[in-house]
């Protein structure tokens, strides 16, 4: 059962990278006639009404989809369970570190239509970044703060190489005075440029390329520098 949850967590993942954003907007099919076995499909929507029933999750959306048309779509449990509200097929989840996955295959798109190189430095899409510093602890306490010894690059992000962090780092006074800590930046009352901007002129916690950190991908740069490639709008990828 856990092989069929991890399938339909793919599919589902094609399906958000591949097709347009509304399942409603795709073709309905009979599950056989893509492929799938209805039965299969059945024994996976008793797992996630179980999952709810046993209170291991609040709701869910499933959807599997192939060649662009719909096998199966339904949706479980309550999307607020405050209210009761039941959960519907078109409600809006808000994905976190998944969004890493879509920005990713985003850009290696890009790169295979030749309108970007993971190699390219992040400033030629976002020039904020053309100058990025870093925040070197001191022995006796505090940090100094340096010119980054290379260009932040678009692999960077990708590996999680890029030096900043969550604002909770080296500088994490210079983040606090700046208002930008956290992974949260949905509740901001401004553009993601303009917080992008900001992130540029303050310290990083390591140097480009020299330390992994799944917090290092800082996904707010990532997205703005895949949407402002050329030849390719974001609101395909929303």
């Amino acid at each position: 059962m856990r092989r069929i949850l991890i399938h339909a967590g793919f599919a589902l993942l094609l399906a958000v990278i591949c097709l347009p954003a509304g399942a409603g907007d795709l073709e309905r099919a009979a599950p056989e006639d893509l492929g799938f076995s209805p039965q299969r499909l059945e024994r996976l929507s008793a797992t996630l009404k179980d999952y709810v029933d046993k209170g291991q999750i609040a709701g869910s959306v499933t959807i599997v989809a192939r060649h662009g048309k719909v096998a199966y779509l339904k949706a479980f449990g309550e999307r607020d369970r405050a209210s009761h509200s039941p959960m519907q097929p078109d409600t809006i989840f808000r994905i976190a570190s998944q969004s890493k996955a879509i920005v990713t295959a985003a850009a290696m798109i890009l790169q295979d239509e030749g309108k970007l190189l993971i190699q390219d430095p992040v400033s030629k899409y976002i020039p904020e970044f053309a100058h990025t510093t870093v925040a070197v602890p001191k022995d006796g306490g505090g940090y100094d703060v340096v010119p980054a010894k290379r260009p932040i690059t678009i692999r960077d992000l990708m590996t999680h190489t890029s030096g900043y962090d969550y604002g909770d780092g080296i500088a994490a006074d210079r983040w606090a005075a700046a208002g930008i800590q956290g992974y949260y930046f949905s509740s901001r009352d401004e553009p993601i440029g303009v917080t992008v901007a900001k992130m540029a002129s303050l310290p990083a916690s390591a140097q480009p390329g020299e330390k992994s950190s799944v917090r290092s991908s800082r996904k707010p740069p990532a997205c703005r520098s895949t949407s402002s490639s050329p030849g390719r709008s974001s609101s395909r990828w929303t």
